[in-house]
């Protein structure tokens, strides 16, 4: 009997230190309830989710969620200026929880 590997995830987890190389070709909002890590309440976020097709140079079909206001900001404007999509763009993870920080660079 053949194993099959596991399906790797739809979505991109994204790790504190590391660096991902996108390109993407869509966006959308989509609100989402989460529990707060700190107050343990439930509450609902705006969350900027990304339809990437190419993750660090391989073709992919994946989805990357932007929780972070300042970084959906940021990548608002990219988008907005008509400089966003189908060109690629690294996005840097530094720090964790509340004290995330995102470094959005066009390449």
């Amino acid at each position: 009997m053949t194993t099959l590997p596991p399906p790797e995830p739809e979505f991109i987890p994204l790790e504190s230190g590391k660096c991902y190389r996108i390109i993407a070709d869509d966006a959308w909002y989509e609100r989402r309830k989460i529990r707060d890590p700190l107050t343990k309440r439930v509450k609902t976020l705006t969350v900027l989710v990304l339809h990437v097709v190419k993750l660090n140079d391989r073709t992919v079909d994946k989805k990357l969620s932007i929780t972070s206001y300042k970084a959906q900001q940021t990548i608002y404007e990219l988008i907005r200026k008509g400089v966003f999509f189908g060109r690629p763009v690294e996005i840097c993870v530094y720090g964790e929880g509340f004290l995330r920080e995102y470094q959005i660079t066009l390449l």
